[in-house]
């Protein structure tokens, strides 16, 4: 099957998969091409990820192109969430007929479309699919969420999560020899009300565990941030993500595959994967962080459940599964 993912702009440019590696689409000769978000050219993080899935997978930067890649693709997956009036999905018909075409979304909230924009785009694809396993939005006029969704184009509405390599993550990130250590986690954009430097001077206080802080800032498309990122993080036993918004995120994604405990935070990939710890109540997190600090054998078996979770819901193979399921 030859899968397209194609987006109205970003800083990431066109590529194609082969052999489990990515090469950038528009060179002359096969040339590796990686960025912020990848680890070298061989694991792209999250939506980056999607060529990986198929057995000939492509990204296409539509701004990149004055005239689309002249490609047969079986499936184009779309999101178009920044220039309203300049790309549409009948020239995507027009360019890839032998395609049928899937809604995607990247940005939860960081988009150039209204909502009424944002569902006639839906209401043109073929299927539409949303990435996180909330049904509704907690904004009475917002229109994210699966059953939200799906009242508003009066179509059905599939749960299609970001692809991740968990294998590839724990077999070349994975650290053994953890430290009774809490990494502070910050997101790029920190949520409205969220206390997550509070609680873990808190919990680091009471408890005398190490606390550190591992920010790498963005310094460009040809920056390994994500790979920065991972080398300094994987000795930590716990990470502290108290994030209030649901929507968004794959930290948590991230720790199953290291083997770091989540503590906090209501995104969907947190109830999924660490349900325990998938609040911001500080009672409720400090009594869970009190029995895993003092039971090594329940901290063990909670990272080996949320690491097979992991699998079933965010690996490749279950992403590829879900995805040939809803087409056929």
């Amino acid at each position: 099957m030859k899968f397209g993912l194609i987006i109205d702009g970003c800083v990431q440019r066109s590529y194609f998969t082969k052999d489990g590696k990515s090469y950038k689409l528009k060179a002359d000769n096969l040339e590796p091409y990686g960025h912020h978000h990848s680890i070298s050219n061989e694991c792209h993080l999250g939506i980056w990820g999607w060529p990986f899935v198929f057995d000939e997978g492509y990204f296409i930067n539509w701004t990149e192109w004055d005239e689309l890649p002249k490609l047969d693709l079986d499936i184009v997956m779309v999101a178009l969430e920044k220039q309203p009036g300049k790309y549409n999905v009948d020239m995507l018909r027009n360019a890839y007929p032998n395609a049928a075409i899937v809604s995607f979304i990247k940005e939860d909230y960081w988009t150039q479309y209204s909502p009424l924009q944002r569902i006639d785009f839906f209401n043109q694809c073929d299927y539409i699919t949303f990435p996180w396993n909330i049904e509704y939005d907690n904004n009475p006029n917002g229109i994210l969420g699966i059953s939200t969704l799906s009242k508003l184009v009066n179509k059905k509405v599939y749960y299609m999560p970001q692809p991740h390599n968990i294998e590839y993550l724990y077999d070349n990130y994975y650290n053994n020899n953890k430290k009774l250590q809490i990494l502070n986690y910050k997101t790029p954009e920190i949520s409205e009300g969220e206390r997550t430097d509070s609680f873990v001077e808190y919990i680091s206080k009471k408890y005398d565990v190490e606390v550190i802080k591992h920010i790498v800032k963005y310094r460009g498309p040809e920056h390994k941030q994500w790979e920065e990122f991972l080398s300094g993080i994987t000795t930590s036993g716990f990470c502290f993500n108290l994030d209030t918004v649901r929507s968004g995120g794959s930290m948590a994604v991230q720790c199953a595959a290291l083997g770091i405990l989540n503590v906090g935070g209501v995104q969907d990939s947190h109830e999924t994967l660490f349900p325990d710890t998938a609040t911001n109540d500080w009672n409720k997190l400090e009594k869970a962080f009190d029995l895993y600090y003092n039971n090594t054998e329940f901290h063990f078996e909670t990272i080996q459940k949320a690491y097979n979770k992991a699998i079933e819901i965010y690996s490749y193979e279950s992403i590829y599964n879900r995805f040939i399921k809803m087409v056929n």
